[in-house]
């Protein structure tokens, strides 16, 4: 982790974020545990020696909540499960878990591949965004292109990406916009069917995913980073790699698997990952 890189005798200050109360009024101000009309209780001065501590100590800390939150993501002590998995409060659980699911890959969690500034600066505009942006950070949302209608907007395809040759998507992480061209739709476009009269329904499918892109680019700060690629192209790894992995190497060749290259990851898919969590619903020695 990044704090390895400093010295051993050298202190870390944490900063922590009290807990809003939302008034009536619209305004919110730090809660407090005093009555109302009363200064709050002095504190003693040598509390502000308890924000600094030792490297060893943050690294220990922070490495002991990652562990936490990637060793049960079910929100439900284990004697009481039985009876919460029915009803509502799994359709909601899942929905919930449903979010762990791409959380638990995000640069937000996972350091791997993202040098110590990376990570802080994805961290710092999660904690600064409003709640739509950073449901976006967490779980992507991806615009699908075709003949047949509109825009469909929909969370990340659990299907192969070779089996929709004739789509183009626009994935929105909020820190990047990825335009993706199938293969049928690449192979059109660079014969140059976009430049002949009657083709112009495939001049404006090209055109559209750019417009969309065109205004989240003039519109969110700071400014994602703009991607356009097609299938088997270098830059289609931005896609694959925030996709949910369905078919990998590891099971390419299982009965009822969809045909279509896979993705070369050891991620679960969001189908093991809910399999599993639904057996820990229901057993309470899990």
């Amino acid at each position: 982790m990044s704090l390895s890189l400093l010295p051993p005798n050298a202190l870390v200050g944490l900063i922590t974020f009290g807990r809003m109360v939302q008034e009536m009024l619209g305004l919110s101000k730090p809660a407090t545990s005093g009555q109302q009309g009363r200064p709050p209780a002095p504190q003693d001065a040598s509390a502000s020696c308890k924000f600094l501590q030792p490297v060893h100590r943050v690294d220990m800390n922070l490495t002991d909540l990652l562990g936490e939150l990637q060793r049960d993501p079910w929100p439900v002590p284990q004697g009481k499960r039985p009876l919460r998995s029915t009803g509502v409060a799994l359709s909601v659980a899942v929905g919930l878990l449903e979010f762990m699911f791409h959380l638990r890959r995000s640069p937000f969690l996972q350091v791997f591949n993202n040098s110590p500034d990376e990570s802080s600066y994805y961290r710092h505009h999660f904690v600064r965004q409003d709640l739509t942006q950073s449901l976006i950070m967490i779980q992507p949302i991806l615009y699908s292109y075709s003949f047949h209608g509109p825009p469909e907007v929909s969370l990340t395809p659990s299907m192969p990406l070779s089996s929709i040759p004739d789509r183009i998507l626009l994935m929105d992480t909020f820190f990047q916009l990825v335009i993706y061209h199938g293969e049928t739709i690449a192979q059109w476009r660079k014969a140059g069917y976009q430049e002949m009269a009657e083709y112009e329904n495939f001049k404006q499918l090209l055109q559209a995913p750019l417009d969309d892109a065109q205004e989240i680019l003039q519109t969110r700060f700071p400014m994602p980073r703009y991607i356009d690629t097609e299938h088997g192209g270098s830059q289609a790894r931005f896609l694959l790699s925030k996709v949910n992995p369905s078919q990998t190497h590891n099971n390419l060749y299982a009965w009822g698997q969809e045909t279509g290259a896979p993705i070369l990851t050891d991620d679960v898919s969001l189908q093991v990952f809910m399999d599993h969590l639904k057996k820990l619903a229901v057993s309470s020695s899990a």
